[in-house]
């Protein structure tokens, strides 16, 4: 479950907002006491999507078991209920992201919604709803504020814009089936989204491993050269830097397939993608579903264990947590056969 939008981060602001003016001397000190991760609680929470503020320094998680909302943020090491199950008829979330004007996205999956609040009061802005029998995945905002929706069931993308009135409209922006995309019924096809500059948008395909390029002035959609790799069973995106971020969950439990961020360098153009590095902390990752990068030079990724949820099985682990990985430092070296160093057969998942 995908659920990332890379928002234009100060360093300063996010921070400073939350605990006062800090100096440049001692930042590097304050983010190093930072959290390796995040305890969200609840013996059944399952969490999903994640977004994270920058102006504030709080991040939202949502839950696939009954829809809540936690907010945390991230020098303290617990979340809390932020919006509580079933408000606003809200029962199950998907991808998350948090726009520049501080309103938070929720996607409802299965549930077919797509909701928008404002962060500052809680307030439900709108609520909207996708194709009917679809699951409504993953969300980006771009940075005229134009949000794109992948709904994984569908073969549509969605665009979500507001006008000047504060109506806010969603329409079926790209017809997927005509883009070329090899679509298969039944599987999780496209999952995570990210907008990328003024004019492009990467999306992954969880069934295939496949990464796509599509212009958002023409819709135009190509498949980014990977060299031969595949992101089987990529779910969230992250973009920073030249570096794309890609959770592999592992739903259906393959063989030999280790739940990782696979990081990606893009050429300028986004037409070409080298695997480089792959994150996974101390101890692993429980069905990493989405991430977000902060202004600490960190990614949170979700231990969704999803897998276990959507089996209906209990966690395999307690309590759900949100991992806080480091950039700029490899974490576990790739192996031989890790997933996205080679090609790889896939399934479909999310």
């Amino acid at each position: 479950m995908a659920a990332v939008t890379v928002l234009a981060l100060t360093a300063a602001t996010g921070s400073q907002a939350a605990t006062g003016a800090e100096s440049a001397t001692g930042s590097e000190t304050a983010t190093a006491r930072l959290p390796d991760h995040y305890v969200i609680p609840g013996e059944s929470a399952f969490p999903t999507g994640v977004a994270y503020d920058p102006r504030s320094g709080h991040y939202y998680v949502g839950s696939a078991q009954d829809g809540t909302l936690y907010r945390g943020h991230v020098r303290k090491p617990t979340a809390r209920v932020w919006s509580p199950d079933e408000r606003d008829g809200r029962s199950f979330t998907a991808g998350m992201t948090i726009d520049g004007e501080g309103r938070l996205y929720v996607n409802g999956g299965g549930t077919g919604t797509l909701r928008v609040y404002d962060t500052a009061t809680g307030a439900l802005l709108t609520r909207l709803n996708g194709a009917k029998g679809g699951f409504v995945n993953d969300v980006t905002v771009a940075a005229d504020g134009t949000a794109y929706v992948t709904d994984s069931f569908k073969p549509v993308v969605y665009r979500l814009t507001e006008d000047e009135r504060g109506r806010w409209k969603l329409e079926h922006w790209l017809d997927v089936d005509a883009s070329g995309i090899d679509w298969v019924d039944g599987q999780h096809n496209l999952n995570g989204i990210v907008a990328i500059g003024t004019g492009h948008l990467l999306a992954v395909q969880s069934n295939t491993g496949k990464l796509w390029r599509i212009d958002r002035s023409t819709g135009r959609t190509a498949e980014v050269d990977l060299g031969g790799h595949t992101l089987a069973n990529g779910d969230a995106l992250a973009w920073r830097d030249g570096r794309l971020y890609v959770t592999q969950g592992n739903l259906y439990a393959d063989p030999g397939t280790q739940p990782q961020v696979a990081v990606i360098e893009m050429n300028d153009a986004l037409t070409h993608g080298r695997f480089v590095d792959r994150l996974v902390p101390p101890g692993g990752l429980l069905h990493p579903s989405a991430a977000a990068l902060t202004d600490h030079d960190r990614l949170l990724v979700v231990n969704s264990q999803y897998n276990r949820w959507v089996a209906g099985l209990p966690p395999e682990s307690l309590p759900f947590t949100v991992s806080s990985l480091p950039l700029g430092r490899r974490t576990t070296a790739p192996g031989p056969h890790s997933p996205g160093s080679g090609p790889a057969a896939t399934a479909g998942t999310r």
